[in-house]
């Protein structure tokens, strides 16, 4: 589907690659480093942007779910990172990793969802000084609500989404919308482009200022 789109679009295949799989597998994530590498030469940026909320129809609370949640909004970034490192070390590039703005705050409904957030924030904080070290910046985006099929793969039907989204907005989001792909897109673009070249190690919250106006 985001093949494509990307073609329909008008953007040429020799600009994208397509690499199929699931990014918990560690097969997976090592084509992709080696294709990458193989049809571009180099890695300047990785934005690590696949994520779960739950795994549905078991029960959120469940060690089964911890474990989905874990690998791959957590474990699958880490050894993504890792993999990768080398090769921004060889161009001075950087990571930006999708957090969330329920890694910033008690999420009752989906505690392991927020945690791996809160998880991956933290790793980047404690990752950004030795990468910084070798010329490598890594900081994390955290949107608040954007209309994804996130939440949907979670088992929500489209009229208790949309109710939940328009509830949401009214009561939690000062700039009265929803935030949108580009929105997080203009975001990931700053931290990964030379503007940012002095910011490493930080969260950039993009919510339209629901995080500060929550009670």
């Amino acid at each position: 589907e985001t093949e494509n789109q990307l073609v329909e679009n008008g953007v040429s295949s020799d600009r994208f690659l397509v690499v199929q799989g699931d990014i918990e597998d560690p097969e997976t994530a090592k084509k992709l480093l080696e294709d990458t590498v193989a049809k571009f030469g180099k890695i300047d940026v990785l934005v690590n942007n696949a994520g779960v909320g739950a795994k549905p129809t078991i029960d959120p609370n469940s060690e089964e779910n911890l474990d989905f949640v874990l690998d791959v909004n957590l474990k699958s970034v880490i050894r993504l990172n890792n993999l990768v490192i080398p090769e921004l070390e060889k161009t001075k590039g950087n990571i930006v990793n999708i957090s969330s703005i329920d890694a910033l705050q008690a999420h009752q409904e989906y505690s392991y969802y927020a945690i791996s957030k809160s998880a991956l924030d933290h790793y980047m904080r404690h990752m950004a000084p030795p990468l910084g070290r070798k010329g490598v910046r890594i900081n994390n985006v955290n949107p608040g609500l954007v209309p994804t099929n996130l939440v949907k793969r979670m088992g929500v039907d489209n009229a208790t989404f949309d109710q939940l989204v328009d509830d949401f907005v009214a009561k939690d989001v000062p700039l009265g919308r929803t935030g949108t792909p580009g929105d997080i897109a203009q975001a990931v673009s700053y931290l990964a482009s030379s503007e940012a070249s002095y910011v490493t190690g930080t969260t950039l919250v993009v919510d339209g200022g629901a995080l500060v106006n929550y009670k």
